[in-house]
């Protein structure tokens, strides 16, 4: 597997072991976490390490304006104790929430870029 895959792998573990739903697909329901490629994806650092980035999108599992934002805030506090642990990540920056559709619904979500420095 390459180091890419690997990182990948192991972010859907930690977050997984912290209790939050982890999709990396459009299959998925909320809350939780949709991991896909950043941009961009990868850059050299130190060789023979790379940095990879991976685009968390994190979607709240209730439509009422007021409990989606604190759902959300709880879903986004949860992810950050399910990496903090991860060797080589840094915590991700959360963009302000936006409305996401998913099956017609609109959820509360908020997008991050985790860096996850591999060697």
């Amino acid at each position: 597997m390459s180091r890419l895959s690997d990182s990948r792998a192991a972010i859907v573990d930690a977050l997984e072991a912290g209790g939050v739903a982890a999709a990396t697909t459009g299959q998925l329901s909320a809350p939780c976490v949709l991991l896909e490629a950043g941009d961009p994806w990868s850059t050299p650092q130190r060789m023979p390490g790379r940095v990879g980035r991976w685009r968390l999108t994190a979607i709240a599992g209730r439509t009422d304006s007021d409990a989606s934002l604190e759902e959300l805030a709880e879903l986004v506090d949860a992810i950050d104790v399910a990496l903090g642990p991860l060797a080589g990540v840094e915590l991700p920056t959360w963009a302000r929430p936006v409305d996401y559709k998913l099956g017609g619904v609109t959820y509360a979500a908020t997008v991050a870029t985790v860096q996850y420095a591999t060697s």
